[in-house]
């Protein structure tokens, strides 16, 4: 849902809101590591994001944020932290829910092709994409991938409609020049 200023995404468990480009964005402590977990009625997170994927999840009465750049994607470090998290607060897999909210999509995420290749034989084929001979990755398709892999029910991940690069009235992106960056804060409920 979109209100013109700001993006939302609810659920019984946790709301989202991705602050606009135009609005007045609260403070938020940029996360001193990539991933962070909280837990109890009402918590609450921010991260702050440019073109990489803010990711929140909240499952048993616990909520956790990532910023998820391309390499978290790649080398896994996001799915190993996920499976952690998951483990350390004995998460049933398939109560989690999961929101990805703006970020690139593929068709602004060039990679080599020899990274494609690893990447197809490492199974993430439905997150590589080739047009015209250029090489993309869609990194919120490799994310979903790896927390299906982690028991997450397909119907619990929600992926946001809105590409940071493609939406300069409502989003601020690193790729088209931006300094800024956009926040996006999560409360559990």
């Amino acid at each position: 849902m979109m209100d013109m200023k700001n993006i939302e995404f609810n659920n019984d468990l946790f709301a989202a809101t991705t602050y606009g480009a135009s609005s007045a964005k609260p403070k938020v402590a940029q996360l001193a590591d990539p991933f962070l977990v909280l837990a109890g009625q009402g918590a609450t997170i921010g991260v702050e994001t440019c073109d990489e994927i803010p990711l929140f999840f909240a499952c048993d009465g616990v909520l956790g944020a990532a910023k998820i750049r391309l390499e978290d994607a790649v080398d896994e470090s996001f799915r190993d932290r996920f499976h952690a998290a998951k483990t350390q607060y004995n998460l049933n897999p398939e109560n989690i829910v999961v929101y990805m909210g703006p970020c690139l999509t593929f068709s602004h995420t060039h990679v080599e092709r020899s990274l494609m290749d690893q990447l197809m034989d490492r199974g993430y084929r439905a997150a590589c994409k080739r047009t015209d001979g250029v090489d993309f990755l869609d990194v919120p398709v490799m994310v979903l991938q790896q927390l299906r892999e982690l028991g997450v029910k397909m119907e619990n991940i929600h992926i946001s409609d809105y590409d940071t690069y493609e939406n300069p009235t409502l989003l601020h992106s690193h790729l088209r020049g931006d300094t800024e960056c956009n926040v996006t804060i999560a409360s559990l409920k």
